[in-house]
Formats: structure tokens, sequence, C-alpha cells
């Protein structure tokens, strides 16, 4: 984990020193040419607002990939899973459909931010190295949970 960190910062470093100077891309914070889908981003408060959207959105992402595309995987495209109400089949679709139109649109933004400025790139790839790391420690947490209980029910 370390030498990861340490390569990123040195990464960062050359690339910075090397394509600083005439490069639109390799700047941080607002600019008068900093352009996401068409709004310009040259005040403090926009660039804001583009900063918190990332932040809630890179956790809605990992929810939307870590817990709701795996439950569609496992539970409706799977063919041996138990059958359900019918009617829940309509919901089913419905988390199915809003998943798929979710996707698109978070990855038309996502795109256009991550090429926008390496700011942009920087803050998504920390907030979701973070939401990641919640999301796998709340997966391995109540795992054990789960199978301390079993192996406790299995003694008992």
């Amino acid at each position: 984990m370390v030498w990861m960190f340490i390569i990123s910062i040195l990464l960062i470093s050359y690339i910075l020193t090397i394509y600083s100077d005439d490069n639109k891309f390799y700047r941080f914070g607002p600019q008068p040419d900093l352009i996401i889908l068409g709004f310009t981003i040259d005040t403090p408060e926009k660039y804001s607002l583009i900063v918190l959207y990332a932040i809630i959105n890179t956790i809605i992402r990992n929810l939307d990939h870590n817990i709701i595309f795996p439950w569609i995987t496992l539970n409706v495209q799977n063919m041996n899973a138990q059958n359900t109400e019918i009617n829940k089949i309509s919901h089913q679709y419905e988390i199915s459909i809003t998943n798929t139109v979710y996707s698109w649109f978070d990855w038309l933004i996502y795109i256009h931010m991550l090429l926008a400025q390496i700011d942009m790139f920087l803050l998504e790839l920390t907030t979701d190295v973070i939401a990641i790391y919640f999301v796998t420690r709340w997966y391995i947490k109540n795992k054990t949970i789960i199978n301390d209980t079993i192996i406790n029910d299995i003694i008992l």
C-alpha cells in the first residue's frame, strides 16, 4: 500500500513538472477554460459544487456497483435463484432499468469530469478509494459476524 502511494506521488510530480507549462489538463482549481458538459467552472463556488457532486456521486456509484449490481446479477439474472413473488417482479424490472439508465448518465458525466482537468481525476480516484474501503470493510465485518454466528450455532 505504501509503495503504491509513493509511486503515485512520484508519477504525479513527474507529470506536473513535465507537462504543466502549456497543457490545460494538468492544472488545479477553477479556471476560465475549465468546461464540464458545457458549464464553465471559473469560480470557487462552481468548483465547490463540482467537488461536492463528485463526492456524493462516488458514494452512490460504489453502492450501485458493489450492492445493487451484484443483487441484480445474483437474484434477477441468475436462472438458479429462487422464484420471487409475482408482485416483486415489477420491482426487479424497475431496479434493473433504473440501474442501467443511471449507469449510462453517470458514465457520461464521469468521463467529462475525468478528462477536464487532472484535479478531477485525482478527486474521483481519492473518493473512489475511500468509498470502496468502507464498502469492503462493511462486507468483511458482516461476513465475520455471520461466520461467527454459524460457528457458534454449530458448536451449541
